[in-house]
């Protein structure tokens, strides 16, 4: 027991630091050191983990800020794409996709900013909602997402003979970490919520990107 224990700390002491599954691994090491973990439990919730992120190939990997709150910044090049077209494609795009029309949300020619709230479900029971912020210029749209939060929606049900009502819980993203600490059947949800979240917004730019290559073909009728 006393060399897996050893062992362990080497795996998990190699790479302390950075938005990787480190960090999680770093907590449940210091939680080690500290004896709030005994060696055996140690043991069985590392394997577990190592085996969890083979499993899932890679941890999913936000941009967090020194505020520990996900922070997007997404830019994108357009060649010879003055900011008026650039402008104006980006809001009929907001418009197509999410029924955004602009007396829903700021939208400023001059300034080149569009703001607006949205949310998307990741899947029957959790949403994601969160603020974007998009910068224009010649050639040049850069999409920021910030004040990313969580709900989940439980129906209401009958526990025997009493009604439980609906129940909608918010949460934010650090209250999702640390993930290798909670039980290790919450951890598939909690990590497909983080990478559903990262996916959906890296998409997000792309898809605004070919809608605007794409806008010239569309309209030549």
């Amino acid at each position: 027991m006393k060399n897996s224990f050893i062992l362990l700390i080497l795996i998990f002491g190699l790479n302390l630091y950075g938005q990787t599954d480190s960090i999680e691994k770093d907590i449940l090491y210091k939680k080690a050191l500290s004896n709030e973990i005994g060696q055996e439990d140690y043991s069985k919730i590392g394997k577990k983990w190592v085996q969890t992120m083979r499993q899932i190939k890679n941890y999913p990997e936000l941009p967090v800020d020194q505020n520990g709150q996900v922070h997007y910044s997404l830019l994108k090049n357009f060649t010879d794409l003055n900011k008026e077209k650039l402008f104006n494609r980006t809001l009929e795009w907001l418009s197509i996709n999410y029924g955004l029309i602009p007396s829903y949300i700021y939208s400023n020619l001059e300034d080149g900013k569009i703001i607006f709230r949205n949310s998307f479900n990741i899947n029957n029971i959790n949403s994601c909602n969160y603020t974007s912020v998009i910068s224009i210029k010649n050639g040049k749209i850069l999409m920021e997402i910030i004040s990313i939060g969580y709900q989940s929606f439980y129906e209401g049900h009958y526990s025997g003979d009493t009604w439980i009502p609906d129940k909608t819980i918010s949460f934010s993203f650090p209250q999702i970490y640390p993930i290798i600490l909670k039980k290790p059947e919450e951890w598939n949800s909690d990590l497909n919520l983080l990478r559903t979240t990262d996916e959906h917004f890296n998409n997000e730019i792309e898809n605004l990107s070919d809608y605007i290559m794409s806008y010239d073909a569309s309209y030549s009728f």
